[in-house]
């Protein structure tokens, strides 16, 4: 067996400076690796907190409050139909409780359920009531339909003033509470008396104005607008209804396709559905 030759000095020199070259190297690769390694890391803890902070404000966060409505709108809406003497009446219902949730109408066989979604500050509600109102009463009145109207309010920013649209549709849920036999003459007294959008809209003491004009004598109805006592379940019952727009109208379970139909044409045409 030969011994292999004893490096030399300079041979020794230069193993040695490949060494320590070959070691530079990679403390410069582990250095760009912890430059780029440590801030992601804590890009990642830090999305990782935030997202477990968001989760657990939105699990945090209560649901939508269920607030006391006004009694005779335990659906959310109140409910006409026939006196059987060619005229219209009201539906007693209680009031929905705090914390419980609205109770739907359950709709009557062989009639026309019509439910409408209105914002007593709304222009195109308006313009329904003056075209229509009295030809739907009349279906009412003649044993061929119900009526169910649900006060909503969309319309709070196209008003200057504090919550215009909610204040308007309390005063809804305040007639039917304490003067139901009144709330469509009450509604057709808003609509006549409307504000026009981008102003400051209607003060209380207008719409007591309004309601009195109408007929109503009634301190409890004056003390409920003017106490506002019914907003918070205006709110939620507009939260509820899911309503984006207003007048909405459905037939049985049908919504009017007001861009393709006249309501004419969409009342015949359920109508039709029904005498098979």
């Amino acid at each position: 067996m030969t011994n292999a030759p004893r490096p030399t000095k300079n041979q020794r020199r230069e193993e040695a400076r490949e060494a320590a070259r070959v070691a530079r190297e990679k403390q410069q690769q582990r250095q760009k690796l912890l430059k780029w390694l440590i801030p992601t890391i804590a890009s990642v803890a830090i999305i990782a907190i935030v997202a477990g902070v968001v989760w657990a404000v939105i699990a945090l966060q209560p649901p939508p409050k269920k607030e006391a409505g006004p009694e005779n709108m335990i659906s959310d809406g109140i409910l006409f139909e026939s006196d059987g003497d060619d005229g219209v009446q009201y539906v007693p219902t209680k009031a929905i409780a705090k914390g419980a949730d609205p109770v739907a109408t359950t709709p009557r066989d062989g009639l026309l359920n019509i439910v409408t979604y209105v914002d007593f500050t709304c222009p195109i509600c308006q313009q329904f009531e003056q075209a229509y109102s009295d030809s739907i009463q009349q279906l009412v009145a003649s044993g061929s339909a119900t009526l169910e109207v649900h006060p909503v309010a969309i319309l709070d920013h196209a008003f200057t003033g504090r919550e215009v649209a909610t204040r308007a549709n309390n005063v809804g849920a305040c007639v039917a509470n304490y003067a139901p036999e009144q709330f469509l003459d009450v509604m057709s007294a808003m609509y006549a008396n409307q504000a026009d959008e981008g102003g400051v809209g209607l003060s209380n003491a207008d719409l007591v104005d309004i309601v009195t004009g109408a007929g109503v004598d009634d301190q409890d109805v004056v003390d409920c607008i003017n106490g506002e006592s019914f907003t918070p379940w205006v709110t939620s019952a507009t939260a509820r209804s899911g309503i984006s727009g207003t007048p909405t109208v459905v037939i049985n379970g049908t919504k009017w396709d007001n861009s393709n139909q006249s309501f004419d044409d969409f009342v015949n045409a359920e109508i039709a559905k029904l005498q098979g």
